[in-house]
């Protein structure tokens, strides 16, 4: 069995190895070039106000990293803030293995939990139609919150026509829950004040069974202190901390937090 997911699902370090998993990035396009400097360089891009463009993986390159012996699951970036579920659907069916497709409605880190989650029942050898199951069943627990430091980031994104743009104040911290689509959640007039907000949202939803929890950040100058306020909060430490992605990053932005929670409890 084989787990395929995308640049746009943040990993722990320690799953990035794994035989049972493949990851197919998306690009990141400076001019018409591809971008190919390290983590460090593309951040001090960005907060030299350059911003590149991203694409999602192509039906041929999935199609490829699909063929596999056994059975894949090909776990996602939400069908509806990327083109990728669409172009998976295509390479399923170009290619000659059983395919399962799952649209995590989430992304970054909430997916990355997701994505973990199947892979340790893999290695735990749970039957295939638990494992199928499981994993189809994921995003109804999954929670994803995203801190957006600069409302302008988000502006210049292709995403931003999901927000009410003509209610956001410009210079203010934007919550948001991206539950499938991405749904405002306010704006506080500080940064503490907006990661009150993300720790009030987080502890809602985890009440009940709280199954773990991971953060993403955009070179986040506070984000020891984020982790430690919502480790705190929860009385859990996260399951992994990582920058974002790129082709994640470029449309958040430097000093942006992702937070997912994998829990039993409801919506927001």
């Amino acid at each position: 069995m084989l787990i395929v997911t995308d640049g746009a699902v943040d990993l722990p370090a320690t799953l990035m190895s794994s035989e049972a998993l493949r990851i197919v990035p998306g690009k990141v396009w400076g001019g018409d070039a591809g971008f190919v400097g390290g983590i460090a360089e593309f951040w001090s891009m960005l907060r030299r106000g350059y911003y590149p463009s991203t694409t999602p993986p192509t039906v041929q390159e999935l199609a490829a990293a699909y063929q596999h012996s056994g059975l894949v699951m090909a776990m996602h970036v939400s069908g509806r803030l990327s083109a990728t579920l669409a172009h998976g659907k295509q390479a399923a069916e170009l290619s000659e293995s059983e395919v399962v497709l799952v649209d995590t409605g989430s992304l970054s880190v909430g997916a990355g939990l997701a994505v973990d989650a199947i892979h340790a029942e893999m290695l735990a050898q749970s039957p295939r139609q638990v494992l199928i199951e499981r994993a189809l069943r994921l995003p109804e627990s999954l929670h994803t919150f995203a801190l957006v430091q600069e409302v302008e980031n988000l502006r210049r994104s292709k995403h931003a026509g999901l927000l009410p743009s003509h209610h956001l104040a410009r210079n203010h911290p934007l919550l948001l829950a991206i539950r499938g689509r991405v749904v405002p959640l306010g704006q506080a007039r500080s940064r503490k004040a907006a990661i009150d907000q993300l720790l009030t949202h987080v502890g809602h939803v985890s009440r009940g069974h709280l199954e773990g929890w991971a953060i993403g950040h955009g070179d986040a100058s506070d984000i020891d202190a984020a982790v430690e306020n919502i480790s705190d909060a929860l009385e859990l430490a996260p399951r992994f901390c990582t920058f974002l992605d790129p082709t994640v990053g470029v449309h958040l932005g430097p000093e942006s937090l992702v937070v997912g929670v994998l829990s039993g409890a409801s919506s927001l």
